[in-house]
């Protein structure tokens, strides 16, 4: 599926979401740090891209790239994609394809919970910028990708004050926790929350609060200050046990509960086990009986069935996009020029704190120091009203390309809203 775009702006997504595939499929196109290092290379080689951001969330798999031809750039990346998840998945599964103007605004759309399950929810934003940073560390980012995060910061700021976005307490956590109620039954339950990285912290947030749940929670890492309320993950199949329901929240590559974990129940104590985690924590054949799991395919199903915590504000969130579209359409346009601003920039440097001082000393030595002083401050001002005054004008042609290319707009709502 591709979606073209303004392909001037040096931008491709290439994913797959939970529309598209499984969560056992996408389970197969996470990328550790080596490989995404690795593909970023490969990439950058063949002169393809020269950013990459891998995001991975329990909605969706996406690679993000920049460069000077997405397309070439987004064909490789489909390819490479189909490649992980097999050919047995490859006659069901598209990768979808956004180049340009669409990729941008498809990935400010993710940004605000426009593309999600839930829409509106809170935690993509998060899950964006972590991405983003650790596309930095690695070395994989580029001037594009960081202006294209720079612009999703301040749509998400804007997007939160206007209520385009939900609270915290939505989200795909929130989703699990209602999959969980309607499936117990109304008495005591004890359950299990395995990890405790941010959705996990806001499972147990929500459990601790409700009536008749006792939850426990297991982490891989016991801190000084969760040690004496945490329990290890040595202890998972000892609670795993002794639990009605357990929600698996951890980001590891490999499974966290195996068959051979889990004990035969009593027809009176089945457990219920809610896997939210990509890749896929809990093995899927060989559960006992009265061992039952719903992961990220049976939420989508529930949430079809009884849409859950749906958002609204929907012409709000697209004059936003719009809005950051254009934003980056104009950041992009500058970067057209960054060979002259940064000549300009260099020039400017060295003139003044080079050539002016040494001609002031050199020629007009039998000056009065406070005179030098004075006339040196003087040609200073002159060298920097006439390199602002270029830089200005540069930036008014990038817009003004911008507005050509997207039609009239009003004044920059993002920049004005994000000083408040």
């Amino acid at each position: 599926m591709l979606n073209n775009g303004s392909n001037d702006l040096g931008l491709a997504v290439v994913g797959c979401d939970f529309r598209v595939a499984s969560s056992h499929w996408r389970s197969l196109m996470v990328l550790d740090d080596s490989q995404a290092t690795k593909l970023a290379a490969d990439l950058k080689r063949n002169q393809a891209a020269d950013g990459f951001v891998d995001l991975n969330t329990c909605n969706r798999n996406e690679w993000i790239v920049s460069g000077p031809d997405p397309r070439w750039a987004a064909e490789l990346l489909k390819s490479r994609m189909l490649q992980r998840v097999g050919e047995k998945a490859q006659q069901h599964i598209e990768p979808y394809v956004y180049l340009g103007e669409a990729a941008a605004r498809h990935i400010f759309r993710v940004a605000i919970g426009q593309e999600s399950l839930v829409t509106g929810e809170r935690q993509i934003a998060g899950q964006l910028y972590r991405a983003l940073e650790v596309s930095r560390q690695r070395g994989t980012s580029s001037r594009i990708i960081n202006g294209l995060g720079s612009i999703a910061g301040r749509l998400v700021r804007i997007a939160l004050r206007r209520g385009c976005i939900e609270s915290a307490a939505v989200g795909v956590h929130s989703l699990a926790l209602a999959y969980l109620n309607k499936n117990l039954e109304d008495k005591p339950t004890r359950v299990a929350v395995i990890g405790l990285g941010r959705i996990g912290r806001r499972v147990l947030g929500v459990l601790e609060d409700a009536r008749q749940l006792e939850p426990i929670a297991l982490n891989r890492t016991l801190t000084p200050d969760n040690q004496d309320r945490v329990r290890p993950l040595t202890a998972l199949e000892e609670v795993l046990d002794q639990v009605d329901a357990a929600i698996i929240c951890t980001g590891a590559r490999d499974k966290i509960i195996t068959s051979s974990q889990l004990k035969p129940r009593s027809a009176t104590r089945p457990l219920l086990l809610i896997d939210i985690g990509i890749p896929e924590q809990v093995e899927r054949v060989g559960l006992p009986a009265n061992v039952s799991l719903a992961g990220l395919d049976q939420l989508v199903e529930f949430h079809q069935a009884n849409q859950v915590n749906q958002a609204s504000n929907k012409n709000q969130a697209r004059e936003l996009v719009d809005r950051a579209v254009f934003e980056f359409k104009a950041f992009c346009n500058e970067q057209a020029y960054s060979g002259i601003l940064d000549a300009i920039q260099k020039n400017h440097r060295q003139l003044v704190g080079e050539e002016i001082p040494h001609l002031i000393a050199r020629r007009l030595d039998y000056l009065p120091d406070e005179a030098r002083d004075r006339l040196e401050s003087d040609l200073k001002n002159i060298v920097l009203e006439y390199t602002s005054e270029v830089f200005r004008s540069i930036k008014e042609t990038a817009v003004r390309e911008a507005q050509e290319a997207s039609g009239p707009v009003r004044e920059s709502q993002c920049q004005d809203e994000s000083s408040k």
